[in-house]
Formats: structure tokens, sequence, C-alpha cells
């Protein structure tokens, strides 16, 4: 019998308790939710651009790239650039979807070898370079990496599979010539 007396007396004490500071509960209840809804609002209108972003690979270097990362998300691999044919720039791949944020980014990839740079000596190897994040802009969650000789990475953030530093054929340019015909 003494536990249910011990029962009725914590739980009398509760009703108590709730029935003095009733709006001071759901005050600060109401003030959390009000307060997220606030940052959810603040975040979605004039926050920076956050979100999964697509990685793709450009590379123009003669060595296949067997993978890399971009502070930590891996991106896809790439063959080999043929120098014969100037329309595939070393054909890559996309991978989809982490989150890359900060100033700066760690670009870390390993190159293989060609059955021909085997041959010769070459052996796989994996580069680290560390440079500034281009900034993001809204909508534009594909960053493209680039590849070029002498170790050097270039980073660009577009809003479709086209990166920044390819020059591409308009098609409306080519409609707007037409006319003009």
């Amino acid at each position: 019998m003494g536990f249910f007396k011990t029962y009725d007396n914590i739980d009398n004490a509760i009703n108590r308790g709730y029935a003095r500071c009733k709006k001071w509960i759901w005050g600060s209840l109401l003030a959390v939710v009000l307060a997220y809804g606030g940052w959810l609002i603040w975040a979605a209108v004039w926050g920076p651009p956050t979100g999964g972003v697509t990685l793709i690979i450009h590379s123009e270097i003669d060595r296949p790239i067997l993978g890399f990362s971009v502070n930590g998300v891996a991106g896809g691999n790439s063959s080999a650039y043929d120098k014969n044919n100037p329309y595939a720039k070393g054909a890559g791949k996309t991978t989809c979807c982490g989150n890359i944020s900060g100033k700066t980014a760690e670009v870390i990839w390993t190159l293989s070898t060609t059955r021909a740079q085997y041959d010769a000596g070459l052996r796989k190897e994996t580069r680290r370079v560390e440079m500034p994040m281009p900034e993001r802009k809204w909508g534009e969650n594909d960053l493209h990496v680039h590849f070029l000789p002498g170790d050097k990475v270039l980073l660009g953030w577009s809003d479709n599979a086209w990166s920044p530093y390819e020059k591409r054929f308009d098609t409306q340019d080519k409609t707007a010539k037409r006319g003009q015909n």
C-alpha cells in the first residue's frame, strides 16, 4: 500500500506544478517551435546554398584516374586523355550525391597507368592538392573537377552537366544565325 500512496503523492505534486506553470511550459515549447520555423524560413530564403552535390570529372592528362575525392566525397574515374581525339576529353563519370562545404577544397586523386606507361615503369600514384573552393550560388548543384597537366586542378560550379570552363555550342545562337540568313 505504501507504493501506491507514494505514487499518488508524486502524481498530485506533478499536477499542482503543471497547474501553476502551464503557461510557461506551453510558452517555452511554442518558442522552440517558432524559433526552428524561423530558422527554416531564413535558410530557405536567405541562407547559403546547401544540399547534395554531383561531382563531375573532366580529365586532360595522359594517365587514367582511378578515383578522386573532394573534401572526403568520392568521385568517379576517368580514362586517359587521347591527344589524337580532341572530342574525347578523358571520358569521365558523375557521382551523386555528397555534401561538400567549406572555404577550401582538398582534392585527392589516384593516377593509374595505361599498358604502355606500365611497361615504361610508371606505377600507381596518389596526388593531393588543397585549394580555395569557388563560390556556390543557388541552384548550382554540380561541381566540375578538371584535372590538368602538371598536377593542376580546376573546380567550378554549374546548374547543369556542362562545365563553366567548357565552350559549348548554344542552340539559340544557331537559330538566331539562321534567322539572319
